[in-house]
């Protein structure tokens, strides 16, 4: 006997207009998504960064504690390539552009000792800093005249701690691009970094770190302890 209804076929896949239909929705989903998730990278490395600046401002104390409550020594430009005695160390001049390996060796540093770690040294937004083994600058201000190398102040010649600069991300030339040549933050000879979103991380002499856009570094003078005109 035959049956008076009729077996449809059974469908095992999609038609091309269904398969066109997830692509495109699986298109809107990503460029909504990829910007959110690239902002979110981006800031987790901000955060990484700004972790790295404390850790390296608690070795600073640290080593102030151990050495009658003065800061440590820092090198800086030509004369200092190759000098020992430095809160870091670089062995060529300009560091961040010298071949991998040939750039700072943090190892060699007056704090290191305080850290032990390389790579609390390195922003993970700094490309020049992952090649030199530094991204980090120490304010001018808290050393002696620039000679080479300088002796660090004693900790009661700053007065305003919680506006003081202590530790921040130097650029060389480039705002967007460099790293720092010596770790040595001399102003306005060097440039403050905007790789963190137009801005930068500031460690302070009170141990607080904060991110700033480099406009507002300079109008507060945060590399003279708030307070205009050369170092005090």
């Amino acid at each position: 006997m035959t049956s008076q209804f009729a077996v449809r076929p059974v469908r095992t896949g999609f038609t091309l207009i269904e398969l066109l239909v997830v692509i495109a929705i699986i298109s809107i989903l990503a460029s909504i998504l990829f910007p959110t998730f690239s902002k979110a990278r981006e800031k987790a490395r901000a955060i990484s960064c700004m972790s790295n600046e404390k850790q390296l401002g608690l070795a600073f104390f640290q080593y102030v504690q151990d050495y009658d409550e003065s800061m440590p020594n820092c090198t800086d430009s030509g004369p200092g390539a190759g000098k020992l005695g430095g809160w870091n160390y670089f062995a060529s001049f300009p560091a961040n552009t010298a071949p991998a390996g040939q750039g700072f060796d943090v190892s060699l540093g007056g704090i290191y000792p305080y850290v032990k770690n390389r790579q609390v040294y390195v922003c993970p937004d700094d490309s020049e800093g992952r090649l030199s083994g530094n991204s980090y600058a120490a304010n001018s201000c808290m050393f002696g005249p620039m000679a080479g190398i300088e002796p660090g102040k004693s900790l009661a010649a700053f007065d305003n701690v919680s506006s003081y600069m202590m530790l921040c991300e130097e650029a060389s030339y480039d705002p967007g691009r460099n790293g720092t040549d010596d770790g040595y933050m001399l102003y306005p000879s060097n440039v403050f970094s905007q790789r963190h979103t137009g801005g930068e991380n500031l460690t302070f002499i009170d141990g607080h770190a904060k991110w700033y856009r480099a406009e507002v570094i300079i109008s507060n003078n945060f590399q003279t302890g708030g307070v205009g005109g050369p170092c005090p």
